[in-house]
């Protein structure tokens, strides 16, 4: 960083209250911290006692009297916004007819940020405010304030592009096509087909547009936008987002890689010491590259039909396997005594898992030969960072987008079945998917012949270029930097005195 004489820089991060968007924010915490950034995440109870052991963690491995990463709670105003009590994550709220009574309690944080923002103790004043992309409030905060703000985007470039360039297309046509009528997306270096309602933006989604003209007003008053992914892997995209947004984008990742061996246990939510070490101890019993990891993310809910058709598929592909399933999907006698019976089948080569599992120790693990995924940026791109194929399987926004770019356009994936008329695949949803398609989607990932040599080659080299952007010299690393020392040139700009 230029100008020796200058403070650490000290950023304020404000995350969307979702796992999906929690747990890259704390990623990104930890990124900032290493660079010598003293860091501030703004957060609620219950979101702070998920990440607070992977924060106290990096802050003892940092050392020095002052932790380099503070987390500060504020209340979450459930009852004045119509919540229950603890609703305070995306993933708590029991009804999707309660989110916008969600984004209304989350809108009243601003009061108590801007406040806690100017009496803070025993820290400099804010450098940069760093917020995620569904959060539309902060602009005002960092205007108040004299300081520059960022956003930082949860999903790829890839799908940020894309659904950007069908936005365009959409106002610029007849938007009463059909939603599910195939069209190419403009301006993209190769051929990418899509359907409109698989490439709407958040906001564009029906239900939402009535915060649509505040997105595009806190897109348009940010200084830049941060990106959890790496050069080698998207640049066309990066190139061609930052053109079109007219801003600067710093791609600084993938977080997952900040994180040591012994470190991966607990990162995104501590897991029980006992659960990790048998997941291991089943792990290290099996070949390398053998065993087919499954994992839908925190979000996604399948009905028992598609569970079953999932288990089925896992059964008959004769493969080892490790399935995380979600307490709440095996609620009910029927559902839980039918999955007791498989892991009774399948005991001498599946695993089967109830609630959070450690995903980026799993994926790293090399017995893991493939990963059957939801798409959702994260695990997509935990797994590129590991070198492990996958099996995509989208559900809903992002998604469908994230499994072009792995199967179509990086090859490293195989789609378990199009769904090209799905918008959001739930708990409610049937009939979708059979055993034989995911029986047929793992012998083709796992075996495959040359194509699956070749496409296991390409996973493994991308692996290797994701560990080399996050090196000291690589491309994220360097970018993390220059990001840094942009942001302390702007603070003197917006604010003269604070030099």
């Amino acid at each position: 960083m230029s100008g020796s004489n200058r403070k650490p820089a000290h950023f304020v991060l404000i995350p969307f209250l979702a796992q999906g968007h929690m747990i890259p924010m704390i990623d990104l915490a930890r990124v900032l911290s290493l660079r010598g950034a003293l860091v501030t995440v703004v957060t609620t109870p219950a979101n702070a006692s998920r990440c607070a052991y992977v924060v106290d963690r990096a802050n003892d491995a940092a050392g020095g009297d002052e932790p380099p990463i503070r987390l500060v709670e504020i209340r979450f105003p459930c009852a004045e916004a119509g919540l229950p009590e603890g609703c305070e994550s995306i993933d708590l709220i029991p009804s999707a007819d309660l989110i916008h009574n969600f984004f209304t309690a989350f809108g009243m944080l601003r009061e108590p940020l801007l406040l806690h923002l100017r009496q803070q103790r025993g820290r400099p004043k804010p450098s940069c405010l760093v917020s995620d992309s569904c959060v539309l409030w902060t602009g005002d905060v960092a205007r108040e304030l004299r300081i520059p703000r960022l956003i930082f985007e949860s999903p790829s470039c890839f799908y940020l592009l894309c659904s950007h360039a069908v936005s365009e297309l959409e106002h610029a046509e007849d938007s009463a096509s059909s939603p599910f009528e195939p069209l190419l997306v403009p301006e993209l270096p190769h051929r990418v087909e899509t359907v409109r309602a698989q490439s709407s933006r958040f906001f564009d989604l029906p239900g939402f547009k009535r915060y649509r003209e505040e997105w595009v007003e806190d897109q348009s008053s940010a200084h830049g936008f941060l990106i959890n992914t790496f050069r080698e892997l998207e640049s066309p995209y990066l190139d061609g987002y930052e053109k079109a947004v007219g801003k600067r984008v710093w791609p600084v990742g993938p977080f997952a890689l900040c994180y040591k061996d012994g470190e991966k246990v607990s990162r995104g939510n501590r897991v029980a010491t006992d659960v990790a070490d048998r997941i291991l101890k089943w792990l290290d019993a099996n070949e390398p590259g053998s065993v087919v990891y499954v994992n839908f993310g925190s979000l996604v809910k399948n009905s028992p039909s598609h569970l079953q058709a999932v288990g089925l598929g896992l059964e008959a592909s004769n493969r080892p396997f490790l399935w995380a399933v979600k307490q709440e999907e095996t609620s009910g006698e029927e559902m839980e005594a039918w999955l007791s019976l498989f892991e009774e089948r399948t005991r001498a080569r599946g695993l089967t898992t109830r609630g959070w599992v450690p995903q980026v120790l799993i994926l790293s693990h090399p017995s893991v030969g493939g990963f059957m995924t939801h798409c959702g940026w994260n695990s997509t791109l935990e797994a590129v960072a590991a070198g492990v194929p996958m099996i995509t399987w989208p559900h809903f926004w992002d998604q469908f987008l994230n499994e072009k770019l792995v199967v179509n356009v990086l090859g490293i994936g195989v789609a378990l079945k199009p769904n090209t008329e799905a918008v959001f695949i739930s708990h409610l949803s049937h009939g979708l998917i059979s055993g034989e398609d995911v029986e047929k989607a793992v012998k083709e990932l796992m075996d495959g012949g040359e194509e699956g040599k070749e496409r296991r080659k390409r996973a493994r080299e991308l692996g290797e270029k994701a560990r080399k952007a996050m090196e000291e010299g690589g491309s994220s690393y360097e970018q993390a930097n220059l990001m840094i020392q942009r942001v302390l040139e702007l603070g003197e700009e917006l604010d003269p005195d604070c030099i």
